[in-house]
């Protein structure tokens, strides 16, 4: 099971997705704007062609997502994870190789759909204040993404790379992982690394302070 996949439900034409904007404006303004003894969080300005790409090539061989790649092989391996692979040099390649094709396969279909209208999927820290806040704040850009104005709706671009990206891997991947169960639940650990992500964005710039100041 792919438990450090970063990366679902539906896709929407234009049209449809700024009519959910103006359904989830509302909803963000009274559920999701800081709560009292919180500090708003600034509109970030829209993300243009360059930050786009910058954003999906970083997320296929950036510092970080190499890094995490080799930790989430090497806990595959040593899970045996898919079984077909063995635990082996080999097959803790073949892992780290099919991670680096999942994540181009949905940050290319996030980065590039969500482009049509204007989702950003960067992870941008809240500048909120209070350890629940802000962790609210990542748990709900999980599945919201900020739009060409800074407010937040469905995140229709992550969605779909979360989930076209997990069927088309069905293709090449051995077969206990590739039932309808297997894909599903690989789709919803896309999500659960996108959480982490968040986390890690929100609270690591902090800890990296009192740990090295």
């Amino acid at each position: 099971m792919k438990l450090w996949t970063i990366c679902v439900l539906a896709v929407a034409c234009p049209s449809l997705a700024d009519a959910q904007s103006l359904i989830v404006r509302p909803v963000y303004d009274t559920i999701i704007a800081p709560q009292a003894g919180a500090t708003a969080n600034p509109p970030s300005p829209a993300i243009n062609d360059a930050e786009r790409v910058h954003w999906i090539v970083d997320g296929i061989v950036g510092p970080r997502s190499l890094g995490v790649g080799i930790l989430a092989s090497t806990w595959q391996t040593g899970f045996n994870s898919p079984s077909e692979w063995h635990r082996s040099w080999s097959g803790f390649g073949k892992r780290y190789l099919e991670r680096e094709v999942d994540v181009a396969i949905s940050n290319g279909i996030e980065g590039g759909l969500g482009a049509i209208w204007g989702e950003d999927p960067r992870s941008v820290p809240s500048k909120r204040r209070g350890v629940w806040p802000r962790t609210r704040y990542a748990i709900k850009t999980v599945v919201l993404a900020p739009r060409r104005d800074g407010h937040l709706a469905p995140a229709w671009g992550r969605f779909a790379g979360n989930v076209f990206n997990n069927v088309i891997e069905n293709a090449w991947l051995p077969p206990s992982v590739t039932t309808g169960k297997q894909t599903a639940v690989r789709s919803v650990d896309g999500l659960v690394g996108r959480l982490l992500g968040n986390l890690w964005d929100e609270f690591w710039p902090d800890a990296r302070k009192r740990l090295f100041h």
